[in-house]
C-alpha cells in the first residue's frame, strides 16, 4: 500500500489541476442584460454631420443628447423614458464653429418623447418596441437608433465570429471581436458593420426604376459606401453583465464621380454610458401602446417632402392659392430668382392635396388660363393617385384642349408613382373615349400607361395579369381586325412593360412561330422583335432561343434578322451562343446579314467597357472563324458603329451604337437606329435612342405621272412573263416613314407618315387655301397678327436615395431638375399683294413681305443636389445649385422681297445690359426647421476665409506656375487696339485659388459689345478632383452691353441683296491691289532694275551669301538634309560634303506668294519653308567646290539638285542674266534636278558658260523637257531639249547615303532632270563604287515600277514624297505670251500660258457680285459706319474662283478680310484667308493638289498659316493636344519628326478603288496610316494629258461628285460569251442560238422596260437584242457590218432619233461604233449595242427592282444565279438557260423547250431503289427535233420507290415544289435539227 501510495496522490493532483484549467478555459456567461428591479440612467448623445472630409469647410448637422431611464418590467420587458432631450444644430465650418441650441426643434420634438417606450430585450437582442399610438414616425426611429446601440450577439464558444446580424439598417454582414478582463470583470466588445453587404437592406428609391445593376464589379464601382463600428465595455457582477458604454460611429461616404479621394462623408457618432443603477422598479405606463416592429428603419408610406424647402402641410388648399398667385403674378415679364423653388412648392403640395382640394382649386381658376397651366403642370409632376385622378376627370369633362391633353396624360403617367392605387387609374385613363378618339393622345397614354406598368413590375416579385390585359387586349384585337397602327401601338407597349409573360402575344407576329404571320408587315415584324429587348433583362435564356431561330431561318427577311441580331447582342451572350452566330454567319448567303453580323462582332470586340468584357473576349474568338472580306464590304452593306469609353480612375464609360440596315432595293439604308447608353458606378442606364425607318420612299420621290400600266409594252411584258416558270413581280412597297424616340430605355413617341399621309401634305402644299383648313387658318393668322405669351414648367426628374443611420435619422441623396421655357411674342406681318382665298404657298416666292415681330423667348433650368438629413421637422443638408438662364431678346423689322432677292432687318442697339446667357453654380450648408418657416441658415461650404486654418503657404506645382505665368504674360502684352479685350486673374490667396476673366467684343459703330465673363472659386487647392472643383462658387455669363460712342446711333440694320442688283449696293468699292496674293516685291523691281542698268548681279549675290551664312551655317543645313533623304534601309550615314549647298533661313515667317508658286511641292518641306520665308531675302547661296558663289538661278538649280540626287551644279563662272531669267530658271530648277553620274565620262565639263539673253532663258526655262533615262553600273546620260543651250548633268562631291537612297526615287517616271538656268555647267563626279547601289523604282508611275511592290513593303509610307500632277502639266503657273519661245510652242503651254494670262486678279474687274450683305448703324436715316461683305463668283469659267471681301464702312480703319477659293486647272485648287490692316496682318491658305504617291494616284491638301492671332493659336494649340489620341483611337500609327511649324498636309493615295493610304504631316508629327478603308468604291481611271483638256478643264473638282455618283450605278455587260451582271459577278455562259433570253427586265409593279438578246445563227459572236418599253419595240440586229435599228417594226436611220409617250421621252443616237438608248423615265440611263457587246446602266433608283440574267441590283452577290421562281441555279449555264423565253413550234426560231426530266440511272435511296425526277425543268429539242449540240447542267432531284405510279406526264406531279433529294448533272440540249417538227406541241 505504501508503495501506491504517492502514485495515487499524483493522479489526484494531476486531475485535480486539469480540472481547474478546464474551468478556467470556461467564457463566463456574458450575455448583456438589465436588472427588471432596477433602473438605470444613462447619459446619451447622438449627431450627424454632412459634408466634405476635410477640414476649414463648411458642414451641417444635428446633435441630440438626453438622458435615459430603463427600467424593468418584467424580465424581458423594459420602459425607456428619454429625459430632457436637447437639439442642436451645426452650420458652419469644421471643427471651428460650435453647435447652437436650436430651441424650436426641441420644442417640437420633445413633445413626442414626452411619453414612455417599451422595448423586449433578451440576451443583448431587442425585439418589439412599443409607443404611443400617435407617435410621429420620425420619434420612433430615434428611439430604434437609441436601442439599436445596446443590439449585440454574443457567442459563448467564440471570440472573433461574423454572423448577418439584424440592425436598424437591415440584415447585414457583422464582425465581432471579444476581449475579456477578468481581474475587474470587464468585457469590451468590437462590433463591425458592413453596409454594403446586406441581405435586406432598408432602402428608399425614387426615379431610378430605368437604371439597371451591372452584373460586373458591381462592389467596387458603387457610387456610396457605408461601414459602422461600435465600441461596448461591459461590465459583470453577480446580477448579471450591465452594459457601462457604447460608442458608435457610423460613415457613409459618396462619390459623384466614382474617385477615390473626392468624396463628401455623413458622420454618424452615439454614445451612451451608464450614469447610475437605481434600485427602482419600473411601472406600467397608463397609456395605449402600439407595436412598431423591431430595429429595422420604418419609412412612412407617404414620399417625404423635397429637402429643398420645408412647408407646413395644414391647410394646403390656401397654401397652393398663394403660390399659384404669387408665381403668376411675379412672372408675368421675366422669371423671377425664386420660381423653381415655388414651383417645387407647388408640386409638393398637390402631393398632399386630396381630389377635392384640387377640384376646388380648379373651379377658383378654371377662366385664367395662366393659373391653368401652372397648376395643371405641377399636379402632372406629383405622380400621386390623386392627381391623376384629377386630371381624368379634367380630360372626362373636356375641360383641356389637346395640347394641354397631351402634355398632361404624357407627364403624369411617366412621372407616376407606380403602386397597386395607381396602375387601375392609369388603365382606366387610357380607355376614356377622348383619348381613344386621337389616336395620337391614345398612343401617348397607352406608352405611359406601359411605363407605369413597369415600374410597378420591377418593383414586385411577379407582375399580376390583369395589369398586363389592358395591353394583351389591344394586341388580340389589332390581330384579329388586321390593324397595322394598332399592331404597332400594342407591341411599342408590351416592349415598354418588358414582362415575360407576353412572349406569347409576340410570337403571334413573328413568322417562326405562327405561319400567319408571313403577311404581316416587315415593320411590324421589327416591332415585334424589338419588343423583346427589355424581357431579356429579366429572361435572357428565352429570349436568345427565339431570337437564334429567326437570326438562322434565311427565308425571313434580312432586315427581320438583323434587328434579331443586334437584340441578341444586348442580351450580352456567352461563348456558346456568340459562336453560334458566327457559324450561322459562315454559311450566310445575304450579304447584309452577313455584313450586319460581322461588324457588329468586331465593333463589340473592341469594347472596352467593363460590363462587356465576356461578349467583347467571345466576340474576338468568334471573328477567327469569319471570313475577312466581310470587312472588305461597301457601304452597300448594313454595318454597326461602335463607340464607347471608359475611364477606370472614375467608373464611369459611355457606348454609343449606330445600326445601319439596308435593303435590297435602296442603294441608302433603309433603317438607322442609334442609341447612347451610360455606364456609372455599376450600373447601366440607356440614356435615349432614336431610330428611323423609311419603306418606298425612291417609288413617292422618283414618282412621275405616267402611265405604264397603259402602255403596249406592259401587257407584252406580262405575257412574257406568264411563260416563265414561277416568275411572279416583285409587290409593290407601301411608303412609309417612321420613327420613334425613347428616353432611359421607355418608348415616348413614335410617328408613322404613310401613303395617306403623304398625299395629304403635298395636297396641301399644291392646293390653293380655301380648299385646306391648316393652309387657310395659318394665312388668316399671318393677316391678323401673332400676339401672345406662353410659359410651360417642366418637371424633368427626380432621384432620391434614402438609407437609415445609426442614429435613426434618415439619410438622403437627391437630385431635382426643373425647366422653365417661355415665350413672348408679338409678330404683325403684311405681304403684298395681299393673299386672297385661292392662293398657294408657292405665291409667296413672288411677294414682298414686311414683318415687325418682338420675340423674346427664355429657359430656365435649375438643378439642384443635395445630402443630408431630410425629415418633416428640419432638413439638414449639403446643397449644390445650379442655374442656367437664357435669353434671346429679338425685336426686328424685316422686309424680304422675294423677287428682288433683298432681304432688309432692322433692330435697336444695345441700350442696356442684357445677359444672352448666364449660369450660376454654388455649394452652401444649409438648415432648416418646421419652427421657423421661410428661415433658413446657409454658408458656403468654401468660406471666404477656407484657407487661414490649412495652410500657410500651399505648394504650387511648377506646371501649372508655369501655365500660369504664361496666361497672366498673355494677358498683359495683348495689343488694345483690337475690338476684342481680354483679361485674366489668377489670383492665389492663402491657398484658395480664384478665377476671374472677361473677354470683349466691341462693335463701336453698332453701338454694341459681346461680352463674355466668368467668375469661379473653388476647393480645388485641397485636393485636385472633380467633386473639390464643383464645391465653391461657379458663375460665367454671355452678355450684350452698350458701349460709348461719338454719337448715338438710332438703329441696326442688316441689308442682304443677291443676284444682279449687289452691284448697286457696294458702299466701299474693293481695293483689288491690297488683296492680291501675287504682288511682286518691291525689292524684286528695284533688284531686277539695278540688273538691267548697271549689270552688277554679284552685289545680290555677296549680300544675301554673307546673311544666310550668319543665320545658317552649312553645318546645320547639311544635317538636315541627311535626315530628311536618307535612305531607311541604308546604316550609319556619313555627313555631306561641303560641296552640299547651304539651305537658308530669314527671320520673317510671311512667305512671298510669287515666290512660293515657284518652289516645287517635292522639295524637302524645311528648305522649302526657308526659301519662302520672305520676299526681301530670296536669294540663298550655294557653294560649289570651286568655293565661288554662282547666281541666284544655278544656285537653286544646285540645291535643287543636291535634294535630288545629291550633286550641285558648279560653274567657274556664270555670266549675268535678267531678274526675269533667274526668277523663271528658278522657277523650272524647282521641278527638275540634275542627275549625278558615276563616271565622269558622261558629262562635259565646261570652265566657262556661254550667256544667253533674256528671252532665251526663259524659252529654256519654260520648254525645257528631259528625255528618259536609265540608270547604269557603268554610266547614264541626260540630254534636255532646250533651245538655246544643252545642259548636261553635273555631279558632285556626295556621301554614301545620298546615292544609296533617295536621289533617283524621286525621279518622276524615269527621266532625269535638266539644269534650268541658262548657263549651266558641268564638273567631274567624284562618287565612290557605293553609289552603284541605288533604288530607282521609288517613284516610277504606271507600270514602270517592276520594283515598287517591295519597296513599299520595306519603306514606310511617310518616307515617299508626293509628285504633283500640276506640275507636270503646268510646269509654270504664271506666264505670260511674250514669255513663250518660238521653238516650243506646242498646245499645252500655249494654252496654260494663255489662261494664265487672262486670268484676273480681281473677279470685280470682269464680275458684278452676286452677294453684298451691309451690317450698319443708322443715325437720322443716315448709314454710318458698319461692315460689307462682298461675294464674287465666276463658276462657269475656265477655272471657277470665289472671292468674298469684308471691309469695315469707317472712314479711319482699313481692316479688312479677303478670302479666295480658286480652280486653278484640273489638277489644283487654292484658297486663302486673309485679314488685318488692308488684309494684311494675318494669313491662312490652303491647297488642293492631285498628283502621284509612289505608284498611285493621290491628292494632297496643304494648309499653311504664316501668321495668325494669338488667341487663335491658342486654341489650335489646345485641340492640337488630343490629335494624337484620336489618332491613335482611328488606327494611325504615329512617329515624331520635324516638319516646318507653320504648315500642316494631309496625303490621301487611292491604292485601289476601296481603300487608301493616308500620310498626315503636322509640325512635330508625322500620322499614317495604310490600306484604310473607303465606304464607297471610288472611280480610278488614267490620267488625261493636259493636251486632251478642253474646256472648262477643272474635271476633278468639278465632275468628282458626279464621277462618283455614276460609279454608284449599276452596269451589266455581255461580251461574246462573257456576262458581268449588276452586282459586278462575271461568268461565261454560250447562249443557244436563236433563243432570246431576258437580259434585263424591270420586275417592280410598273414593269416599264425588257431587254432580251439571242446569238444570230450566222456567227456566234453576233447578236441581236429586242427593247420594250412604253408604246415602242425596239430591234438592233446586226447587218453587213452594220447594226440595222428597227422601232416598231420599221426601219429607222440611226442618228439622233426621239420619242416621246405621254411624257417619258426617249432617244437613240449613233455614236462611233455604238448605237446609243438614253430612257431617263423608264429608268435606263444608258444603253450601248453595236453587234458584239452589249451594256446597260441603269438609275440609282431601280436598285432591288431588277431581274434576268443581269441579275436583280441587289448588292446580293451570293444569290445572283436567282431564276424565274425565286430560287437559285446550281450553277452559270442552268441560271442561263431558267430565263430563255421559249416560242411556239414551227413559228418560232427557238426550237428550245424547258422540261422536267428523269434520271436515267436508278438510285439507291436509304436502302431503296428509287426513280428520280429534276425538281427544276432542263433545255430539251422540241418534239420531232433531234439535239446536235448538249451541255451539262447540275439540277436537283426529287426521288420516289421506284415501284410508285407517277410520271412525267402526271401533271398533278408538280416537282418544281417537291424537296430536293439529290444533285446530279445531267445534259441539256442547246441545239437542235428539226426536220419532222411537230407543231401540235
Amino acid at each position: 500500500m505504501t508503495s501506491r501510495a504517492p502514485f495515487t496522490f499524483t493522479m489526484k493532483g494531476i486531475i485535480l489541476a486539469l480540472a481547474l484549467t478546464f474551468a478556467g478555459s470556461q467564457k463566463v456567461d456574458i450575455d448583456p442584460g438589465f436588472s427588471s428591479r432596477k433602473s438605470h440612467w444613462y447619459s446619451y448623445e447622438g449627431w450627424v454631420l454632412n459634408g466634405l472630409q476635410e477640414k476649414g469647410l463648411a458642414k451641417v448637422g444635428v446633435r441630440l443628447s438626453s438622458k435615459l431611464e430603463i427600467s424593468g418590467l418584467s424580465e424581458s420587458t423594459y420602459l425607456l423614458k428619454i429625459r430632457s432631450p436637447q437639439f442642436e444644430e451645426y452650420n458652419g465650418v469644421w471643427p471651428r464653429d460650435p453647435f447652437t441650441r436650436s430651441s424650436k426643434i426641441t420644442q417640437m420634438v420633445s413633445s413626442c418623447f414626452s411619453r414612455p417606450f417599451k422595448f423586449e430585450y433578451d440576451s443583448g437582442r431587442i425585439g418589439n418596441i412599443y409607443g404611443p399610438e400617435d407617435c410621429p414616425n420620425m420619434c420612433i426611429n430615434i428611439v430604434r437608433g437609441i436601442l439599436n446601440m445596446i443590439q449585440i450577439t454574443i457567442k459563448k464558444s467564440q471570440n472573433v465570429y461574423e454572423l448577418q446580424e439584424a440592425g436598424i439598417g437591415g440584415v447585414c454582414h457583422t464582425r465581432y471581436i471579444i476581449q475579456e478582463d477578468r481581474k475587474n470583470g470587464r468585457v469590451s466588445v468590437t462590433k463591425t458593420v458592413d453596409q454594403n453587404n446586406c441581405q435586406e437592406k432598408v432602402t428608399k428609391s425614387v426615379g431610378m426604376a430605368y437604371i439597371y445593376p451591372c452584373p460586373v464589379d458591381m462592389m467596387k464601382a458603387r457610387l456610396i459606401k457605408g461601414t459602422a463600428a461600435f465600441s461596448y465595455k461591459l461590465k459583470q457582477s453577480g446580477s448579471g453583465t450591465l452594459i457601462t458604454e457604447v460608442v458608435s460611429q457610423q460613415v457613409y461616404q459618396i462619390s459623384p464621380f466614382s474617385e477615390p479621394t473626392g468624396v463628401a462623408v455623413m458622420e454618424a457618432r452615439q454614445q451612451l454610458t451608464l450614469l447610475e443603477v437605481r434600485s427602482e422598479r419600473g411601472s406600467a405606463p397608463d397609456i395605449s401602446m402600439q407595436s412598431y416592429g423591431g430595429l429595422r428603419y420604418d419609412f412612412s408610406s407617404a414620399l417625404p417632402q423635397m429637402p429643398l424647402q420645408l412647408i407646413k402641410m395644414k391647410s394646403p388648399e390656401q397654401r397652393i392659392v398663394e403660390t399659384l398667385q404669387h408665381i403668376v403674378q411675379n412672372n408675368q415679364q421675366d422669371f423671377h430668382d425664386d420660381v423653381p423653388y415655388r414651383f417645387l412648392e407647388l408640386v409638393q403640395l398637390c402631393r398632399i392635396a386630396s381630389t377635392d382640394i384640387l377640384e376646388s382649386i380648379w373651379k377658383q381658376f378654371s377662366d385664367k388660363p395662366r393659373y391653368k397651366r401652372w397648376l395643371l403642370s405641377s399636379v402632372s409632376a406629383t405622380g400621386t393617385a390623386e392627381a391623376l385622378k384629377f386630371i381624368k376627370t379634367r380630360i372626362r369633362n373636356d375641360d383641356l384642349n389637346y395640347i394641354q391633353t397631351l402634355l398632361s396624360v404624357s407627364f403624369a403617367l411617366h412621372l407616376m408613382k407606380a403602386d397597386e392605387n395607381t396602375v387601375p387609374i392609369a388603365a382606366d385613363l387610357i380607355t376614356s373615349s377622348r383619348i381613344q378618339k386621337s389616336p395620337m393622345l391614345q398612343q401617348v397614354a397607352c406608352l405611359g400607361y406601359s411605363s407605369v406598368v413597369n415600374k410597378y413590375c420591377s418593383q414586385a416579385s411577379s407582375c399580376p395579369k390583369e395589369v398586363l390585359q389592358p395591353i394583351h387586349d389591344l394586341a388580340d384585337e389589332a390581330i384579329s381586325r388586321g390593324r397595322e397602327d394598332k399592331m404597332k401601338l400594342a407591341l411599342k407597349c408590351i416592349g415598354n412593360i418588358g414582362e415575360p409573360a407576353s412572349i406569347k402575344r409576340i410570337q403571334k407576329f413573328l413568322p417562326v412561330s405562327v405561319s400567319s404571320a408571313f403577311d404581316i408587315p416587315i415593320h411590324i415584324q421589327i416591332d415585334a422583335i424589338m419588343a423583346l429587348r427589355k424581357i431579356a433583362w429579366k429572361d435572357p435564356k428565352t429570349v436568345q432561343g427565339h431570337l437564334i431561330q429567326i437570326l438562322a431561318d434565311q427565308s425571313l427577311p434580312p432586315e427581320v434578322r438583323m434587328m434579331a441580331c443586334a437584340i441578341i447582342f444586348e442580351t450580352r451572350p456567352a461563348l456558346p451562343l456568340i459562336t453560334t452566330i458566327a457559324n450561322v454567319a459562315m454559311k450566310e448567303s445575304n450579304l447584309q446579314v452577313a455584313s450586319f453580323v460581322y461588324s457588329h462582332m468586331k465593333a463589340l470586340s473592341k469594347s472596352i467597357l467593363p460590363y462587356l468584357y465576356n461578349v467583347s473576349a467571345a466576340c474576338n474568338i468568334a471573328l477567327k472563324l469569319l471570313a475577312p472580306k466581310l470587312d472588305r464590304l461597301s457601304y452597300r452593306y448594313s454595318k454597326v458603329v461602335r463607340i464607347d469609353g471608359y475611364f477606370d480612375n472614375y467608373k464611369v464609360g459611355a457606348a454609343g451604337d449606330v445600326f445601319v440596315m439596308n435593303s435590297p432595293g435602296t442603294m441608302f439604308p433603309s433603317a438607322i437606329i442609334s442609341k447612347l447608353m451610360a455606364y456609372s458606378a455599376g450600373s447601366v442606364a440607356d440614356l435615349v435612342e432614336a431610330g428611323v425607318r423609311v419603306e418606298g420612299l425612291t417609288d413617292v420621290i422618283t414618282k412621275r405621272n405616267i402611265p405604264f400600266a397603259e402602255y403596249p409594252a406592259y401587257k407584252k411584258i406580262k405575257e412574257i412573263g406568264k411563260a416563265l416558270l414561277g416568275w411572279k413581280e416583285l409587290p409593290t412597297e407601301t411608303p412609309l416613314i417612321s420613327a420613334y424616340l425613347k428616353l432611359f430605355g421607355q418608348e415616348l413617341a413614335y410617328v408613322n407618315i404613310n401613303k395617306e399621309v403623304l398625299h395629304q401634305i403635298l395636297k396641301a402644299v399644291l392646293e390653293p387655301a380655301d380648299r385646306n383648313a391648316a393652309i387657310k387658318k395659318i394665312a388668316t393668322q399671318i393677316r391678323s397678327g401673332i400676339a401672345g405669351q406662353w410659359t410651360q414648367p417642366v418637371w424633368l426628374g427626380e432621384l432620391r436615395y434614402i438609407v437609415p443611420t445609426c442614429t435613426g435619422l434618415p439619410l438622403e441623396y437627391g437630385s431635382y431638375t426643373t425647366a422653365l421655357a417661355r415665350a413672348a411674342a408679338s409678330v404683325d406681318g403684311k405681304i403684298t399683294p395681299p393673299l386672297t382665298g385661292d392662293f398657294r404657298p408657292s405665291q409667296l416666292l413672288e411677294s414682298t413681305v414686311q414683318i415687325r415681330a418682338d420675340i423674346s423667348p427664355s429657359l430656365y433650368v435649375h438643378t439642384v443636389a443635395t445630402m443630408g438629413v431630410n425629415t418633416e421637422y428640419f432638413q439638414h443638408a449639403v446643397e449644390i445649385q445650379g442655374k442656367v438662364l437664357a435669353r434671346v431678346p429679338i425685336k426686328f423689322d424685316a422686309k424680304i422681297d422675294v423677287k428682288q432677292k433683298n432681304i432688309k432687318i432692322e433692330t435697336n442697339p444695345c441700350h442696356e445690359e442684357t445677359e444672352v446667357v448666364a449660369g450660376r453654380h454654388k455649394a452652401f450648408a444649409v438648415s432648416r426647421n418646421i419652427g421657423e418657416l421661410g428661415v433658413e441658415k446657409r454658408t458656403s461650404i468654401l468660406p471666404e476665409d477656407a484657407s487661414s486654418d490649412i495652410v500657410e503657404e500651399p505648394f504650387k506645382p511648377a506646371e501649372r506656375a508655369s501655365r500660369e505665368g504664361f496666361t497672366m504674360q498673355e494677358a498683359d502684352s495683348m495689343p488694345r487696339k483690337y475690338a476684342y479685350s481680354s483679361q485674366e486673374d489668377l489670383r492665389h490667396g492663402i491657398g484658395r485659388k480664384t478665377h476671374k476673366q472677361d473677354i470683349c467684343i466691341k462693335l463701336y459703330r453698332l453701338g454694341c459689345q459681346l461680352c463674355f465673363s466668368r467668375r469661379s472659386r473653388d476647393a480645388s487647392f485641397l485636393k485636385n478632383t472633380y467633386l473639390h472643383r464643383l464645391i465653391g462658387e461657379h458663375e460665367a455669363k454671355i452678355a450684350l452691353l452698350p458701349v460709348r460712342t461719338d454719337a448715338d446711333i438710332d438703329k441696326i440694320q442688316l441689308e442682304i441683296q443677291a443676284g444682279s442688283r449687289a452691284a448697286s449696293k457696294i458702299i466701299h468699292e474693293v481695293n483689288s491691289d491690297s488683296e492680291e496674293e501675287d504682288e511682286p516685291s518691291p525689292y524684286e523691281d528695284i533688284k531686277a532694275k539695278l540688273k538691267k542698268i548697271l549689270g552688277i548681279e554679284k552685289v545680290f549675290k555677296v549680300a544675301n551669301k554673307t546673311r544666310h551664312q550668319k543665320k545658317q551655317p552649312s553645318k546645320k543645313g547639311n544635317t538636315m538634309l541627311t535626315e530628311l533623304e536618307t535612305d531607311p534601309k541604308a546604316k550609319n550615314p556619313s555627313s555631306s560634303s561641303s560641296a552640299s549647298s547651304t539651305v537658308s533661313s530669314s527671320s520673317s515667317s510671311a512667305a512671298a506668294p510669287d515666290r512660293k508658286k515657284a518652289v516645287d511641292e517635292d522639295e524637302n518641306d524645311e528648305v522649302k519653308q526657308a526659301r519662302n520665308r520672305d520676299a526681301s531675302s530670296k536669294s540663298s547661296s550655294s557653294k560649289s567646290s570651286s568655293g565661288k558663289s554662282s547666281s541666284k538661278s544655278s544656285s537653286s538649280s544646285s540645291k535643287s539638285s543636291n535634294r535630288k540626287s545629291s550633286s550641285s551644279s558648279s560653274s567657274r563662272k556664270s555670266s549675268s542674266s535678267s531678274s526675269s531669267s533667274s526668277k523663271s530658271s528658278n522657277r523650272k530648277s524647282s521641278s527638275s534636278s540634275s542627275s549625278s553620274r558615276k563616271s565622269s565620262s558622261s558629262s562635259s565639263s565646261s570652265r566657262k558658260s556661254s550667256s544667253s539673253s533674256s528671252s532665251s532663258s526663259k524659252s529654256s526655262s519654260s520648254s525645257s523637257r528631259s528625255s528618259s533615262s536609265k540608270n547604269r553600273s557603268s554610266s547614264s546620260s541626260s540630254r534636255s531639249s532646250s533651245s538655246s543651250s544643252r545642259s548636261s548633268g553635273s555631279s558632285s562631291k556626295s556621301s554614301s547615303h545620298h546615292s544609296h537612297g533617295h536621289h533617283s526615287r524621286y525621279l518622276n517616271g524615269s527621266s532625269s532632270s535638266s539644269s534650268s538656268s541658262s548657263s549651266s555647267s558641268s564638273s567631274s563626279s567624284k562618287s565612290s563604287s557605293r553609289h552603284s547601289h541605288r533604288h530607282h523604282s521609288g517613284h516610277l508611275e504606271g507600270g514602270r515600277s517592276s520594283r515598287y511592290s517591295k519597296i513599299w513593303e520595306d519603306d514606310e509610307i511617310y518616307l515617299y514624297r508626293f509628285k504633283s500632277a500640276h506640275r507636270q502639266e503646268f510646269p509654270k503657273t504664271k506666264l505670260t505670251a511674250e514669255r513663250l519661245s518660238s521653238t516650243y510652242a506646242s498646245t499645252r503651254s500655249t494654252h496654260a500660258s494663255s489662261q494664265a494670262a487672262s486670268w484676273p486678279k480681281f473677279l470685280g474687274d470682269v464680275k458684278t457680285p452676286i452677294l453684298a450683305v451691309f451690317l450698319h448703324g443708322i443715325r437720322n436715316d443716315e448709314k454710318i459706319g458698319g461692315l460689307q461683305l462682298v461675294v464674287y463668283a465666276d463658276i462657269d469659267s475656265v477655272r471657277p474662283r470665289m472671292q468674298v471681301f469684308v471691309s469695315n464702312l469707317t472712314d479711319s480703319s482699313k481692316w479688312k478680310l479677303c478670302a479666295d477659293a480658286s480652280v486653278l486647272n484640273a489638277h489644283k485648287a487654292v484658297a486663302y484667308l486673309k485679314w488685318g490692316w488692308n488684309c494684311q496682318d494675318y494669313k491662312i491658305s490652303t491647297e488642293l493638289v492631285t498628283g502621284r504617291f509612289a505608284a498611285h494616284p493621290a491628292a494632297q491638301v496643304k494648309v499653311e498659316w504664316p501668321k495668325v492671332p494669338s488667341s487663335l493659336r491658342s486654341i489650335a494649340e489646345w485641340f492640337y493636344k488630343f490629335v494624337p489620341g484620336a489618332a491613335f483611337m482611328l488606327g494611325f500609327s504615329e512617329k515624331a519628326d520635324k516638319n516646318p511649324s507653320r504648315q500642316a498636309r494631309v496625303i490621301v493615295a487611292l491604292t485601289s478603288p476601296r481603300t487608301c493610304d493616308v500620310v498626315v504631316k503636322l509640325p512635330d508629327m508625322i500620322l499614317y496610316e495604310k490600306a484604310m478603308r473607303l465606304p464607297l468604291s471610288l472611280p480610278v481611271g488614267p490620267r488625261i494629258p493636259a493636251s486632251e483638256l478642253q474646256p472648262p478643264i477643272w474635271d476633278v473638282f468639278a465632275e468628282a461628285p458626279s464621277a462618283v455618283l455614276e460609279n454608284l450605278k449599276a452596269r451589266c455587260s455581255v461580251s461574246h460569251n462573257k456576262i458581268t451582271t449588276f452586282n459586278e459577278v462575271q461568268f461565261n455562259y454560250t447562249m443557244p442560238a436563236n433563243c432570246y433570253h431576258i437580259l434585263a427586265q424591270d420586275c417592280s409593279a410598273d414593269l416599264k422596260f425588257l431587254v432580251m438578246m439571242r446569238n444570230v445563227e450566222e456567227a456566234v459572236d453576233l447578236k441581236a437584242i429586242n427593247i420594250k418599253l412604253g408604246s415602242h419595240e425596239i430591234d438592233m440586229r446586226p447587218v453587213r457590218g452594220q447594226v440595222k435599228l428597227l422601232v416598231d417594226g420599221v426601219e429607222s436611220p440611226t442618228t439622233n432619233v426621239s420619242y416621246a409617250s405621254a411624257g417619258a421621252p426617249l432617244w437613240i443616237y449613233s455614236e462611233n461604233q455604238w448605237l446609243v438608248l438614253v430612257a431617263p423615265a423608264y429608268g435606263i440611263d444608258k444603253l450601248y449595242f453595236d453587234g458584239y457587246t452589249f451594256r446597260i446602266q441603269v438609275a440609282l433608283w431601280m436598285a432591288g427592282k431588277m431581274c434576268g440574267i443581269c441579275g436583280k441590283y441587289d448588292a446580293e452577290c451570293e444569290e445572283e444565279y436567282r431564276m424565274p421562281n425565286g430560287y437559285l441555279a446550281k450553277d452559270a449555264v442552268s441560271f442561263g438557260h431558267s430565263w430563255i423565253l421559249e416560242e411556239k413550234p414551227c413559228t418560232g426560231v427557238c426550237k428550245l423547250r424547258r422540261s422536267f426530266v428523269k434520271l436515267e440511272k436508278t438510285v439507291q435511296l436509304a436502302g431503296v431503289e428509287s426513280k428520280c425526277y429534276s425538281t427544276e425543268p432542263v433545255l430539251r429539242c422540241l418534239k420531232g427535233c433531234s439535239a446536235t449540240k448538249t451541255t451539262s447542267v447540275t439540277v436537283g432531284f426529287h426521288c420516289l420507290p421506284a415501284d410508285s405510279a407517277t410520271s412525267l406526264t402526271d401533271k398533278q406531279a408538280k416537282f418544281d415544289q417537291k424537296s430536293e433529294d439529290i444533285q446530279d448533272t445531267i445534259d441539256a440540249h442547246i441545239a437542235c435539227s428539226c426536220e419532222n417538227e411537230d407543231c401540235s406541241a
